[in-house]
């Protein structure tokens, strides 16, 4: 047996000490939820408490993941597959998906297992909720186990429209954990990696009704305007995502230096923009990148691939997230538009596993929304209150707003995006302006340190420099030099005459011709003043068809 992390010891003696046939354990991913989970099943074993272990997971992966961790303690457990795997011979117990409880005779197949004294380990529970017949289907499965341990990477509120069984909510609807071991004191275990979030603005255009719309990443907007901007600098054509591949891969390439098999992951909205992601990559990095997506029969296998070798980027349409295990992950994109704390948390799970003898910080780029910057604070003040308690600080509240997702309006055509702008670092609980970022990287290579470790040298260079004013100043206005201002609306006329001419049903030379009659100047030669006036008309035409 694997000797057991502190907390792993101290989950354990919560559930000796207990007498309640429920147990809600909640642990960082990357902590070892499964290692502890099986330490209590061959405890339970041994001690004559329970002749079989059931698991269930969401995936078919973790299923195959649980039966070979399983075995490497010496627990016998039979992935399920087929009707007879549920109580096969020779084997202690078995692994199966909520999907199989959900349907057919696998609910039966799992409550008549458990006739027997029965463990039941019910891997990220949160997944039960996702539809009713998952929650109702598990009840059914193992409601008679005289034991059951639920595991999560993070707690959440309750849903009333898909319960999830065996779990007790406080007067507030927050879950109640028995046992919770945060990022934080991971970090300061040493168990996980320190994550690093970099946020970027931009600015969206489209048109919607013959009117042009713009917005930042940074504003606070409502739900379809923030989906509608997010559409707009995700779209691999617009100018805001090659901009953030190329740095992401410069940090990737600094970090190679040091550990030469650092690897990044790009989190992807839509299976094309995965495609096109990759090409962009593809053309940065001189490289080619891995990309998995759910239709690809060979995506575990891919993923497996990804994880032994040593090449730069993988990218993924939301496939590599709970259970996925590849510690050399070191530099994420986070270009999905789910903005609920579950989803980017299991996402920053993906970058804290830590291996022996390394010593550096995870980045993980996200854009500059609020939602996922009151995210990324939360979590960073997680650490910052572990690392220093003496403070009194709370964590943040960890909910912002709606977390559901909302589909942008289907009246809106999108136009252009700007180019990804640095807004600001979180590490710690922290904010860190690029002022900041860029005196600790002088600082860094004036001391001979690799940049990627520059973040850390922040508590020293503040307590060198006097304190002027604590609270942060108000960003300053990214100005867009005049060339660039040109550059993006000519794209932008052009995007929208040939979608003109599409919904028009006219040659694209035809949609010249009917500018110049307007008044309009060659485009080649028209001023900015001209190339707004002409976006104005167009989006007129365009909502009069």
């Amino acid at each position: 047996m694997t000797t057991l992390r502190t907390w792993q010891q101290e989950a354990l003696r919560v559930i000796s000490n207990g007498s309640k046939p429920d147990h809600l354990i909640t642990a960082t991913p990357g902590a070892g939820k499964t290692t502890f989970a099986l330490a209590l099943a061959a405890r339970l074993l041994e001690e004559g408490t329970v002749r079989r272990v059931a698991v269930v997971v969401p995936t078919d992966s973790l299923r195959e993941q649980w039966a070979d961790a399983a075995g490497r303690i010496g627990l016998s457990l039979m992935p399920v597959s087929a009707p007879e795997d549920y109580d096969k011979p020779g084997y202690q117990g078995c692994v199966v998906t909520y999907a199989q409880l959900a349907t057919g005779a696998g609910r039966d197949l799992l409550r008549r297992c458990t006739r027997v004294p029965t463990l039941a380990v019910l891997d990220e529970i949160h997944h039960a909720g996702e539809s009713r017949s998952w929650g109702d289907g598990l009840r059914h499965a193992v409601e008679h186990a005289v034991m059951r341990v639920a595991l999560t990477g993070t707690p959440w509120r309750r849903d009333n429209r898909s319960p999830i069984p065996f779990v007790t909510y406080d007067d507030d609807g927050q879950v109640v954990v028995d046992y919770a071991y945060e990022y934080g004191a991971a970090v300061a275990d040493g168990v996980c990696r320190r994550i690093e979030f970099h946020a970027y603005d931009g600015e969206a255009r489209w048109v919607d009704c013959g009117v042009v719309g713009q917005a930042s990443l940074g504003a606070e907007l409502k739900d379809e305007d923030v989906s509608t901007v997010l559409d707009g600098v995700y779209h691999p054509n617009h100018a805001w995502m090659p901009v953030l591949l190329a740095r992401a891969d410069e940090a990737l390439t600094e970090i190679r230096q040091e550990i030469p098999d650092a690897g990044g992951l790009v989190v992807a909205e839509r299976q094309w923009h995965a495609q096109q992601y990759a090409a962009l990559l593809r053309k940065i990095s001189g490289t080619e990148p891995t990309v998995i997506v759910s239709e690809d029969p060979d995506a575990k296998a891919s993923i497996d691939m990804f994880r032994k070798s040593t090449s730069r980027w993988i990218v993924a349409v939301k496939m590599v997230s709970e259970g996925v295990d590849i510690p050399r992950l070191a530099i994420g994109v986070y270009a999905s538009k789910t903005r609920t704390p579950l989803f980017f948390r299991q996402v920053v799970g993906r970058f804290v596993r830590t291996r022996p003898n390394e010593e550096f910080n995870a980045r993980l780029f996200i854009p500059a929304v609020p939602a996922l910057m009151a995210h990324a604070l939360q979590i960073e003040q997680e650490l910052r209150h572990q690392l220093d308690l003496e403070t009194g600080e709370g964590s943040a509240d960890g909910e912002h707003g709606n977390t559901h997702e909302q589909l942008p309006l289907p009246t809106r055509e999108l136009v252009s995006a700007t180019e990804a702008a640095f807004d600001r670092a979180i590490l710690a609980g922290e904010e860190v302006s690029p002022e900041d970022l860029a005196a600790a990287q002088t600082t860094a290579r004036q001391l001979g340190i690799p940049t990627q470790y520059a973040l850390n040298l922040l508590p020293l260079l503040r307590q060198q420099a006097p304190e002027v004013n604590p609270v942060r100043p108000p960003a300053t206005e990214i100005i867009t030099p005049r060339h660039r201002q040109e550059r993006m609306l000519r794209a932008e006329v052009e995007a929208l005459a040939r979608k003109y001419a599409f919904k028009a049903k006219l040659e694209p030379r035809e949609v010249n011709t009917e500018l110049r009659r307007a008044g309009f100047p060659p485009r080649a030669k028209a001023s900015i003043n001209d190339l707004q006036r002409m976006l104005d008309t167009l989006a007129r035409w365009h909502g009069d068809l």
